[in-house]
């Protein structure tokens, strides 16, 4: 089972303090097999979130998270789907992990935004499985 890490997730794993989300992702992040999959899009984001790059980077140092997917190599894809969920809107660290979904089909989406993960299909019709906080 390959597991791609959203950013809400890994901000809530890598922030000091975050009373909502910390606890689990922090525990989810020590329990689940290294490493981590996800892409440029989910880091740049956490860094923005973050406040700093610092954090996000020692994972990658780590091993913890690796981005193993190429957003040059899928971008028609990414932005079929950009398109498809417009009405959401889609954001680009969402479309790649979808499109990575597709390519690693043996996977779960860690994730704390299941309310659009659940409306998202890949190849069309097909669910994303989802690794989601328990319900608050």
């Amino acid at each position: 089972m390959i597991y791609l890490l959203d950013t809400g997730p890994l901000v809530s794993a890598l922030a000091r303090e975050e009373p909502q989300f910390g606890r689990w992702a922090k525990d989810l992040v020590r329990r689940l097999p290294h490493p981590l999959y996800t892409c440029e899009a989910v880091l740049t984001e956490a860094a923005h979130f973050l406040g700093t790059a610092d954090p996000v980077l020692t994972t990658l140092t780590h091993g913890l998270v690796i981005c193993p997917w190429d957003l040059t190599e899928h971008h028609a894809r990414v932005h079929e789907l950009v398109r498809k969920y417009a009405d959401q809107p889609m954001d680009l660290a969402d479309a790649c992990l979808v499109a990575m979904s597709e390519q690693w089909w043996e996977c779960k989406v860690i994730t704390v935004d299941a309310s659009d993960f659940s409306v998202y299909r890949r190849r069309g019709r097909h669910a994303i499985p989802l690794l989601t906080p328990p319900a608050i």
